[in-house]
């Protein structure tokens, strides 16, 4: 395929069909008041410009068959390498597109460097706020990483939109897009509620989730108002982390035990089985949300202390291996070199242990006494130590290892012309498991059996959703 492609994505009434329809004059139905009626993936060659290949999938916000419109982005996605992604979204309030453009973000977030943000009914601005407007647009999408940025008015052709988004194509590469397991069924709504019984477990869902989003108001509180300067400020958030992780866990925990009940009778009884785990599935996903948030808090907090390990790590540019800096990393060496002694880490002691007690009302913690065999100083003797050193080996000295156990690739490296590590690579290495944990966690005994059908369940869907929804070529 030589062809560009580009896939629109948006919200049912963003214009996005009729965004469609103007750049590739097709006539796709659209109801009254904008609504689109778009159930099927529709591809088409643009009408105009370079006539790069355009795919019109299905809307979110649907209140029914949500996985026929869902699995309508995966079968577009499938269709090959794609070059951009546009997100279209109607023109309104600033905190309602907010919510728009972050629920589409979420979706697409390890590929948000092939966003583009596609403001549509851009005639309905007000004219004397223009401008203004324009900017507050394209600084929320820059908060969110998405660096481009188109406006559309129902007075603009055919042909000038697709210059625009061919200027946009010219600076990108083709990636082929694909979502894990784990990033559909977290981010992608799937969930259908009818009858009493399912009403009934997702308001006390939404009654968790509330509490749970007070709690964490507290907690971003507590974050937002730490001293910057405390020394153990690096060890008092990580355990802040761990804290707000087993609060989750217990909530979860409480929800599966006071509602086995429901959740044993909604899989029974019900002709759509996957409805017990998409309810359970989803309560975990809202709390996730929350924690992410808690964690980048912590570590934006953490990474102000300069004597904070996030300002002795950085990853090799050449092989990609993170690295811890000790002594003689200031001037040229080379990617896995060990000298013969260690400066930074002659002194070096085992981080405080604190113990938190979180609830609506507030935050308390103390620090725990440490066993004296922790206490020991440690020395280490490594130019680049591997950050990722098994914590049970720090209680013994330190031993240059073997040549033949050296990792890294050896080429030249200078730490200081080295680039800080991204947000993303200070995730990995600060998230104490909380959202791999969520994704994964296994309920309790008496739910698990009921879960784990209705989970396959919901994949027979999506998969029969597929071969029934196959992507439908118009022609030109």
């Amino acid at each position: 395929m030589n062809k560009k492609q580009i896939v629109l994505i948006g919200f049912t009434g963003s214009g996005k069909t009729t965004f469609f329809n103007l750049i590739c004059k097709t006539q796709q139905l659209v109801q009254s008041g904008g609504n689109s009626v778009t159930r099927q993936t529709f591809l088409k060659a643009s009408s105009y410009g370079s006539g790069f290949r355009v795919l019109d999938t299905p809307g979110f916000g649907s209140k029914q068959e949500k996985i026929i419109h869902a699995v309508g982005v995966l079968n577009a996605l499938s269709e090959g390498p794609v070059h951009q992604i546009f997100l279209i979204v109607k023109w309104e309030r600033l905190d309602m597109m907010q919510d728009f453009i972050k629920n589409m973000v979420t979706k697409f977030m390890r590929y948000r460097y092939l966003l583009t943000v596609t403001v549509t009914h851009w005639d309905t601005v007000d004219k004397s706020t223009v401008s203004q407007n324009k900017q507050q647009v394209i600084d929320l999408s820059k908060s969110y990483g998405i660096n481009s940025v188109i406006f559309v008015s129902k007075y603009d052709p055919g042909e000038k939109i697709c210059q625009q988004i061919d200027s946009i194509l010219n600076k990108c590469e083709a990636e082929q897009v694909e979502l894990t397991e784990t990033e559909f069924y977290s981010n992608f709504d799937l969930l259908e509620l009818q009858g009493e019984l399912e009403l009934s477990l997702e308001c006390t869902k939404g009654e968790v989730i509330a509490k749970f989003r007070r709690i964490a108001t507290v907690i971003k509180k507590f974050i937002e108002d730490f001293d910057g300067n405390n020394s153990s400020i690096h060890e008092i958030m990580h355990y802040l982390t761990l804290e707000t992780k087993a609060v989750a866990e217990n909530l979860i925990s409480d929800f599966e035990i006071k509602n086995n009940a429901k959740f044993s009778q909604l899989y029974t009884q019900h002709k759509n089985p996957g409805l017990a785990y998409l309810i359970h599935f989803e309560l975990k996903k809202e709390l996730v949300m929350e924690i992410e948030e808690i964690i980048k808090l912590t570590q934006l907090k953490m990474k102000d202390d300069k004597a904070h390990f996030f300002n002795f790590i950085k990853a090799c540019p050449h092989c990609g291996l993170i690295w811890l800096k000790v002594s003689g990393c200031e001037g040229e060496t080379t990617c896995g070199a060990f000298p013969i002694k260690d400066e930074y880490f002659h002194d070096y002691k085992m981080p405080q242990k604190y113990e938190f007690k979180i609830t609506e009302n507030g935050i308390n913690y103390k620090v725990n006494q440490v066993p004296q065999k922790q206490e020991n100083k440690i020395q280490l003797k490594s130019s680049f130590l591997r950050f990722f050193m098994k914590k049970q080996d720090w209680d013994d000295e330190y031993k240059e290892p073997p040549k033949e156990n050296l990792k890294g690739c050896g080429r030249k490296i200078v730490w200081d012309q080295i680039p800080d590590l991204s947000y993303q690579q200070l995730k990995i290495l600060i998230d104490p498991g909380v959202l791999d944990y969520f994704a994964k966690e296994v309920p309790k005994e008496e739910l698990k059996d009921k879960l784990i059908k209705a989970q396959l369940s919901i994949k027979q869907q999506v998969e029969q959703a597929k071969i029934d929804l196959k992507v439908i070529k118009l022609v030109n």
